[in-house]
């Protein structure tokens, strides 16, 4: 799931502009209203609906459309780069001087057929790995026992490695596995080298080979040190590179294996982007740039 219901703060963040043009058409004629009077009270009231209406103005209808938004994060398709409940500061106004680059994180409307309820108007995040014209592949990584080697054979075929991992370590699902070639990595943490893993297995002393899942863009390996797992499924299906259409970017959540992306509804429409993930202002402890 990419979206869930926001908390008042970020609900009163979207407020549509045809709601905030209401009010200071409203809070407008309340002003003229009182000038006509000669009370101090009259004045305050006055004054505080021009500058209700000048931050209204300023934030909902020249900020927001045309240089920076707000939003929050809502589900774990972008971790561990973002976390559930970040607040970001999104820049709308680069896009009006370049094009989206290769690895920028965007926000974007997210296709109608990406969405649980099938409809439009619903913000997704995820990072973008493919430009116009450029070829995608994803390669599953792949866990061998001895004789038994284990990956995705199919989108409904196959068990992910990862997920085999968590299952016979007796992990949970929102555990993390990261392959390398030498060792895995749980959480982020805890590295686990071959021979453990075949001790852990109950295979002691069978030949244990990792190989990590690989995002191969134009044929060339991409360094992913962001994501949280590497990919656990093979894309396209049938083994061939797919080239991004023109007009069109392939994205895809850091969070690989939990992420609704480009892998699953295919590449997006570049009319849809919102804007880049600039900065995290919110908490506190994780102020800074979005890499």
């Amino acid at each position: 799931m990419e979206t869930v219901s926001s908390p008042l703060s970020d609900q009163l963040a979207h407020i549509s502009p045809v709601i905030v043009v209401a009010v200071v058409m409203a809070l407008t004629l309340v002003r003229f209203a009182v000038t006509k009077m000669q009370d101090s009270w009259a004045r305050t009231i006055a004054e505080i609906c021009d500058t209700v209406n000048f931050v209204l103005i300023l934030a909902y209808l020249v900020i927001r459309p045309f240089a920076a938004e707000a939003f929050y994060i809502p589900s774990d398709s972008m971790e561990n780069t973002l976390l559930i409940n970040d607040r970001l500061m999104v820049d709308k106004f680069s896009f009006r001087l370049h094009p989206p680059r290769q690895h920028d994180v965007l926000v974007f409307v997210a296709p109608v057929e990406a969405t649980p309820e099938r409809r439009d108007g619903i913000n997704f995040i995820k990072r973008l790995i493919g430009l116009p014209g450029q070829t995608i592949q994803v390669k599953a990584a792949k866990l061998t026992i001895g004789q038994e080697t284990i990956t995705p054979v199919g989108a409904a075929e196959g068990v992910d490695p990862h997920a085999y991992l968590r299952s016979r370590f007796g992990l949970g699902p929102l555990d993390s596995i990261k392959f390398f070639p030498d060792h895995i990595l749980i959480n982020g943490k805890e590295e686990v080298r071959p021979e453990e893993i075949a001790q852990r297995l109950n295979q002691l002393g069978a030949k244990v080979i990792l190989t990590p899942g690989q995002t191969l863009v134009d044929g060339k390996v991409e360094e992913e040190l962001y994501t949280r797992e590497d990919p656990g499924y093979n894309y396209p299906i049938d083994g061939k590179p797919l080239t991004v259409p023109p007009g069109h970017l392939f994205m895809m959540g850091d969070n690989r294996n939990r992420s609704d992306d480009s892998h699953m509804w295919g590449p997006l429409d570049e009319r849809r982007v919102v804007g880049r993930a600039a900065a995290i202002f919110w908490p506190l402890p994780r102020i800074g740039r979005i890499p």
